[in-house]
């Protein structure tokens, strides 16, 4: 991917992301990007294939992010806790309407999209578990694979459910208690001691 696209995609993704992918015209990609329609069909040949960079350009960005590498020396608690800091990330850019538009418009691209996520959240609780089993944090009487997939389950839960529309609750704040509630479930005594000193690390 050239320079140039990689502009537009960017700038794309920004615009998917805020007003959902079925409001946003190639005549408005193209002023966003101030170049002409007849340039922004050099570089893609429908609104189809941007669509696809799109989701490309979010899984990479996802995958190079701060809380995706450099977890040498970190414990599980640790670990657990910067895939906490991206999971939150995540939700302040998530938006409902670019979901549903996917959905409804490129079920394909959204059946291989909700593949990759649900493959992306199961290996890194799978990994996270089994670290912290080892360490003595997470207790070792429990099936990670279920557990894992329970998890999986309930952040697509989170991002589909209307449940909340008549609350004041936001979804970092369902997040937060979900996060919670999850480890709480699998910690031994020793992991909870470490979660709270952690957590108010962070909230001080």
């Amino acid at each position: 991917m050239d320079e140039k696209l990689k502009d537009i995609v960017a700038k794309t993704c920004k615009l998917f992301q805020k007003f959902g992918i079925k409001s946003v015209s190639m005549d408005d990609i193209a002023r966003e990007c101030g170049i002409s329609k007849k340039t922004l069909y050099e570089s893609v040949k429908d609104k189809r294939e941007l669509v696809e960079y799109v989701l490309s350009f979010e899984f990479a960005k996802e995958g190079n992010a701060p809380h995706n590498v450099n977890f040498e020396g970190k414990n599980a608690i640790d670990v657990l806790f910067v895939v906490y800091q991206g999971a939150i990330h995540f939700f302040k850019d998530f938006n409902m309407s670019m979901e549903y538009d996917l959905q409804k418009y490129y079920p394909d691209l959204y059946a291989v999209t909700i593949k990759k996520r649900r493959e992306h959240i199961y290996k890194k609780m799978l990994m996270n578990m089994t670290q912290g089993i080892k360490e003595g944090s997470f207790r070792d009487d429990f099936n990670i694979d279920i557990i894992a997939k329970l998890h999986v389950m309930k952040i697509e839960a989170l991002l589909q459910t209307n449940i909340f529309e008549d609350t004041d609750y936001s979804i970092i704040e369902i997040f937060k208690e979900l996060f919670s509630h999850h480890f709480m479930a699998i910690a031994t005594e020793k992991g909870k001691k470490a979660f709270y000193k952690k957590l108010s690390t962070i909230n001080s």
